[in-house]
């Protein structure tokens, strides 16, 4: 059987690459092409400067190049179970992340230092009276072990979760341990996406609610904020875009999720009754993706009968929300009376980038 699919591998590559060469040559033998290769210097092939040209000259003319591309990746998926780099399978339909099991140089050091520039900040908002409560969501791969069947993830991140979690508590910073939370909840992540479903993140803004309650950082509640479910549609995760196989009809793709996104009427923030000012937000979400995927802000203000802020951004990682929200006047002028810190468990312990190192000085001169 492994034979005979590699075969027919092998016959997929081999037709791939032929319509391949045949349209690299008409597209190289046109009047476009043969005008370009006229124009190339020994100094443009030296620097880099024709291959690049050649590159975008192909990518442009390759007879059915972007459908050519989609065929090769359609024929690595069925015929290999081939996602490509950044995803993986696990069985029933399960696609995982890849950089959530992805092993980091100085991972300990990484991960110390984090749960160091999280606690410097809640010192300098304690100051300032505003409450922080962080929430780390664990990787879908780790939630879901049973759904990787098989797909290894290192020994070496078993503990990453519960030594961050750790350090936050020994720095006296209030956090909410999301894992028995999502582990607790119905198919909390969806098959094709890396993060969580409606279900996952509506409980884990239930658990943050009362968890501001009991801190008595929750604002006074308002009326009941109305949640109505959508229609049935097919979701197309982010894990089938990596793979690069979206653009790509259902019986050579990777299944999508069946949903049924709730409608939430947002509360709006009010002026204030004797000055007549507009108030910020009583409570602000900074965080990643994770923040805005599953209606997560949308059933926290549902949650707490309360206008949210969402300063959340799309691939923030650590710091990338955080860092230009405490220096932007939303924070400066406006400032919250809590804040909801949430950071994707797979960034804890890679290396530091820029926006960090910048944050990183700050925090040590005292500044957020």
């Amino acid at each position: 059987m492994e034979h005979d699919r590699g075969r027919l591998a092998g016959i997929v590559l081999i037709l791939v690459l032929a319509v391949g060469l045949v349209s690299g040559v008409l597209a190289l033998g046109g009047d476009g092409g043969r005008q370009m290769l006229a124009r190339f210097t020994p100094g443009d092939v030296a620097d880099g400067t024709a291959t690049a040209a050649l590159s975008r000259h192909l990518n442009e003319d390759l007879l059915g190049g972007a459908a050519l591309a989609r065929t090769a990746r359609a024929a690595n998926w069925l015929v290999l179970g081939d996602l490509g780099e950044q995803v993986r399978a696990g069985c029933a339909g399960w696609l995982f992340l890849r950089e959530e099991m992805d092993l980091h140089p100085g991972a300990a050091s990484a991960r110390d230092r984090r749960a160091g520039l999280v606690a410097a900040a809640d010192r300098l908002l304690k100051a300032r009276n505003i409450h922080l409560t962080v929430v780390v969501v664990p990787d879908k791969s780790r939630v879901l072990a049973a759904a990787r069947c098989g797909l290894p993830r290192p020994a070496a991140l078993d503990a990453r979760l519960d030594r961050f979690n750790a350090a936050l508590a020994a720095a006296g910073v209030d956090h909410l341990e999301a894992l028995p939370v999502l582990a607790g909840t119905a198919e909390p992540y969806f098959r094709s996406d890396t993060h969580w479903t409606e279900a996952g993140a509506q409980a884990v803004a239930a658990a943050l609610a009362e968890r501001l309650r009991s801190a008595n950082a929750a604002p006074e509640p308002g009326p009941p904020v109305p949640v109505t479910p959508g229609d049935d549609h097919e979701r197309l995760g982010d894990l089938i875009r990596l793979a690069g196989l979206d653009r790509l009809p259902t019986p050579f793709r990777p299944a999508g999720d069946w949903v049924a996104e709730s409608r939430i009427a947002m509360p709006a923030v009010v002026a204030d009754d004797l000055l007549g000012e507009m108030a910020g937000p009583p409570v602000v979400v900074i965080g990643s993706s994770f923040s805005r995927n599953g209606n997560f802000i949308g059933f926290l203000a549902a949650a707490l009968a309360a206008p949210i802020g969402d300063l959340a951004r799309d691939g923030a990682g650590f710091a990338g929300a955080a860092e230009p929200y405490f220096r932007d006047a939303a924070f400066t002028g406006t400032p919250p009376r809590a804040i909801v810190w949430e950071i994707p468990e797979r960034v804890l312990d890679a290396p530091f980038g820029t926006v960090e190192e910048t944050w990183a000085a700050r925090l040590a001169a005292g500044s957020l």
